[in-house]
């Protein structure tokens, strides 16, 4: 977990204001950076001391015959978690050092854990991405994305929901996204990252309303800050193998969003992604969503209504039933799915269902 890097950082930012030779070293012993050039790679036995026993080993004339190969100094260790993963020496008589060497240990832990925790998270943000860009394109749950999905700090469970952001604000600007959504999603099960060029994603995952009217709140406060900010929201899905369909839907919601809306839901603009082979993913997703609730007879008696031109008394004589009773099946049809035959824009919606049966 220590890298020369991060040693050589470390020696570096110490020494400009301590003005000593500070040593970096393995828990093996070896030197990995030092002000002493010539030092660096040999083996220091004072380090193996501290590694192994976890206590400061202060060296001096009395004892430097013990460590072969070292100077007088102090060498303590670095901790991380309770384990020893490096140590760190001082050069000079301890005397001079006892008052500042406890600050420089803890200065030089506290540059270790954010080194790890910095490393660590970017390592989290590619593996984000990677499982993002599989599940979406409709890869197999091969052995390798489980195994990736499993070092997620959450499950993944349905329902599961995608937002796409679409930003084309300067690149400060953009790098306050990802650190807005570290924030807004802090242990949340919620997988976020950047998509493609001013494109970022949001996958809510076991979403329920409560979260989402949360996020989205949050969203809309974000969009007033930032003009050119778009959010496309596809549609909720219930299985890891259907979010293609979600994926597919935030981005023909993101493509169709105009700039005086705070977000873009996909079913607002389904009809524009029905344009396509009626074979398609959408459209048969579509017909299920709008008409699943449906039987035969409430179909039949839709379909009448819109050859009869939404005329009730036409409609009810084609049907030869009473009046009342067909405005009884258009109501039963609104509560079942939603829509309202007698409402032009609902029944567009529900026309082209019936229509691409």
């Amino acid at each position: 977990m220590l890298t020369i890097k991060l040693a050589e950082e470390i020696v570096h930012q110490t020494m400009l204001r301590l003005h000593r030779n500070i040593n970096v070293i393995s828990p093996t012993g070896v030197i990995l950076a030092s002000g002493d050039k010539m030092r660096i790679e040999n083996i220091h036995e004072g380090a193996l001391v501290v590694a192994k026993t976890k206590n400061t080993l202060i060296i001096n004339e009395q004892n430097i015959d013990r460590y072969p190969n070292t100077k007088p100094g102090i060498n303590m260790p670095i901790m991380y978690q309770d384990e020893v993963i490096g140590v760190i020496g001082i050069t000079g008589h301890s005397e001079e050092m006892l008052e500042i060497a406890n600050l420089v240990q803890l200065t030089t832990e506290i540059m270790t854990h954010q080194a790890i925790v910095e490393s660590k998270s970017e390592w989290q943000r590619k593996n984000n991405d990677y499982i993002f860009e599989a599940l979406v394109h409709g890869s197999k749950l091969d052995a390798n994305l489980q195994e990736r999905m499993q070092k997620l700090p959450f499950s993944l469970e349905a329902p599961f929901q995608i937002l796409l952001l679409h930003i084309e604000e300067p690149f400060d600007s953009a790098n306050s996204i990802t650190l807005f959504f570290e924030n807004l999603f802090y242990k949340q099960p919620v997988l976020s990252g950047h998509s493609q060029l001013h494109e970022y994603y949001i996958l809510l995952t076991n979403c329920n309303k409560n979260v989402q009217q949360q996020i989205f709140k949050a969203l809309r406060k974000k969009k007033q800050k930032l003009a050119t900010l778009q959010i496309g929201i596809g549609p909720t899905v219930n299985n890891l193998s259907q979010l293609p369909h979600s994926y597919n839907g935030a981005k023909t919601a993101l493509a169709f969003a105009s700039t005086n809306n705070t977000m873009t839901y996909f079913e607002d603009i389904e009809l524009f992604s029905l344009m396509k082979n009626r074979d398609s993913d959408e459209v048969k997703t579509f017909q299920e969503r709008v008409l699943n609730n449906l039987n035969t007879k409430q179909i039949e008696t839709l379909q009448a209504f819109f050859d009869c031109n939404l005329q009730l008394k036409l409609c009810a004589q084609q049907l030869n039933i009473h009046r009342h009773t067909l405005s009884y099946r258009l109501n039963k049809i609104r509560e079942l799915t939603g829509y309202n035959p007698q409402y032009f824009d609902d029944a567009v919606v529900l026309k082209m269902a019936c229509s691409l049966r």
